[in-house]
């Protein structure tokens, strides 16, 4: 956890949040494949031809496919602001949900965020936890100088735009382009808060456009090493020391495939540990006395808080079948059966309920015939509070 204790040095009420589209996902928010194809769709029933969008879709060239919609869209006299108003489907931009992410998000020692998320879940977590943001759009000059000018401390600041003002979403290539080539105070705010300001990068991917931008502008000015530039990244262990060194940007790698993000909110949750522990003076003085009781400080208590999380109560069941299972790291599902029905006297099809929830909620892994644990800091505590009485079982089972 060194990098996340080097963050959580660095944070402090200055430091700007960048949430990424990623941290969208878990609410049910399209991806932008998906938002396109939606647009695709919404083009087409409308007359509009979708051959050349279809051919950049193929090539993965999404922001001119992007294009291409919109073009359609022109010649039919429709809008991007009629399709985010029209289609039904686009209605999740406002009645989604803040999730878990969101919530981690809002414990963080910041109130400064900005976004290209065009949904409203930042906004509701805030007012949810009773911390109301002050809203920053795109173009708006006043509100956009006041953060330059530090009168702002809690904004949100959705610099390509909102599902309030539809008219002003960017989203195709002719609108980032000019966001991103021509002089403009978005532009201009953006990169002043690059060079003045701790930014810490979450829901974004090092294939994201908006990341790739002020990672260019950073080898544009030559000067990377003065920034504070930090991003919890999937899966980029290979690639850390290189943009390090190149970008000054610190990747804080998280693991998982698909839409398993389990391990970024441990990460987060290990963050917010960290920075709730008066600035490290427990665990500092922890380190010298036992190195091994400030990792179980670090992950004690994620276990039933990702437990309440998930279902609003702690079942004991739901903790010891997590145990079992990261104890062994991979379990025959016959293994499994015999411990709980046999030795603990639960019945099957309550067993089965529970495996079933806890897979649904990420909280376990399975196979045909396997179940497996998620890779996760309170699967490490389930295990720990499951240990004893698993050798005692084990102990059991040798002597016959």
């Amino acid at each position: 956890m060194e990098e996340i204790e080097q963050l959580a040095a660095k944070m402090d009420r200055n430091t700007v949040l960048f949430i990424g589209s990623g941290a969208s996902s878990p609410a049910g928010l399209p991806s932008w494949w998906e938002l396109i194809n939606w647009l695709k769709d919404y083009t087409s029933s409308l007359g509009g031809d979708i051959d050349a969008a279809n051919l950049y879709l193929k090539k993965s060239q999404l922001i001119n496919a992007t294009s291409a919609l919109t073009s359609e869209l022109n010649k039919i006299e429709k809008s991007l602001a009629d399709f985010f108003n029209e289609e039904p489907k686009c209605e999740i931009f406002t009645s989604a949900t803040p999730k878990e992410i969101h919530q981690l998000i809002a414990q963080l020692p910041t109130s400064s965020i900005i976004t290209p998320n065009y949904d409203l879940l930042l906004e509701k977590i805030f007012i949810e936890v009773g911390e109301p943001m002050e809203m920053v759009y795109k173009g708006d000059n006043d509100r956009i100088n006041s953060i330059l000018r530090d009168a702002f401390k809690d904004y949100i600041y959705k610099y390509h735009g909102c599902i309030t003002k539809p008219a002003d979403i960017i989203f195709d290539f002719k609108q980032y382009n000019a966001v991103i080539h021509t002089p403009n105070i978005d532009k201009e705010c953006l990169r002043t808060l690059i060079q003045t300001k701790t930014i810490v990068f979450i829901g974004a991917g090092l294939e994201d456009p908006d990341f790739n931008h002020i990672r260019d502008y950073l080898n544009e000015i030559a000067t990377p090493k003065n920034m504070e530039l930090w991003a919890f990244m999937r899966n980029c262990e290979p690639i850390k020391e290189h943009y390090k060194e190149e970008f000054g940007i610190n990747l804080i790698s998280y693991a998982g495939q698909g839409g398993d993000h389990s391990d970024l909110l441990t990460k987060l949750k290990d963050l917010i540990l960290r920075l709730n522990d008066e600035d490290g003076k427990i665990l500092e003085a922890l380190e010298i006395a036992s190195p091994l009781e400030v990792e179980r400080i670090k992950v004690e208590g994620l276990l039933r808080n990702t437990l309440l999380q998930a279902n609003e109560e702690v079942m004991p069941l739901d903790e010891a079948i997590i145990g079992f299972i990261a104890f062994f790291d991979t379990v025959e599902k016959n293994t499994f059966f015999q411990y709980f029905h046999d030795r603990k006297g639960y019945q099957v099809g309550e067993i089965s309920n529970r495996i079933e929830y806890l897979i649904q909620n990420k909280l376990i892994k399975a196979t045909e015939n396997y179940l497996m644990p998620m890779n996760c800091s309170f699967s490490q505590e389930a295990a720990e509070q499951m240990e004893e009485e698993i050798l005692d079982y084990l102990m059991e089972q040798e002597n016959g």
